[in-house]
């Protein structure tokens, strides 16, 4: 899978970029962790797929999501686990049964998306009762002065 400059894959990023991204993965493995119970984990937009493997470590169960179908069979090739899947699918219309996940990241996705409101009701609808959502976006006056040369994402809707 090429790198695009949006979908981090190991290896083909800085190291800043790439440090900026795993830390949310470590920060919600080390949270889940904490729970002191076994979860089901849901990844919403994997992207290639090591933030799903790196949750996996911790969990009964992880599952990663992207409506992207190559970033899918990227990580299906390169992530084998076997309590971890990785599923095609839209953020905004998760393919899963209500109450299914016990912890769900969403990390960089919901500023891609033209109606943000529908991931997290999906996010709500398929969370457990006392389940933890984490969620992420860049920050807009950091990423705007940040990509000052190049001009805005072209995948960032908002």
């Amino acid at each position: 899978m090429e790198f695009t400059g949006e979908r981090v894959i190991p290896g083909q990023v800085e190291p800043d970029l790439w440090a900026e991204h795993f830390s949310r993965y470590r920060f919600a493995a080390n949270l889940a962790k904490r729970l002191a119970r076994p979860l089901n984990i849901l990844d919403i937009g994997c992207g290639s797929g090591y933030g799903t493997a790196t949750l996996a470590e911790v969990a009964l169960g992880a599952t990663g999501v992207d409506l992207a179908t190559e970033a899918i069979e990227y990580a299906r090739a390169n992530y084998s686990l076997p309590h971890l899947n990785y599923v095609p699918g839209s953020a905004t219309d998760l393919p899963f049964d209500a109450g299914s996940f016990d912890l769900i990241t969403a990390f960089e996705v919901i500023e891609h998306l033209k109606d943000p409101r529908q991931l997290l009701a999906e996010a709500r609808r398929v969370l457990r009762p006392n389940g933890v959502f984490l969620v992420s976006t860049p920050n807009k006056t950091y990423y705007a002065e940040t990509r000052r040369d190049d001009g805005p994402n072209r995948y960032h809707l908002h």
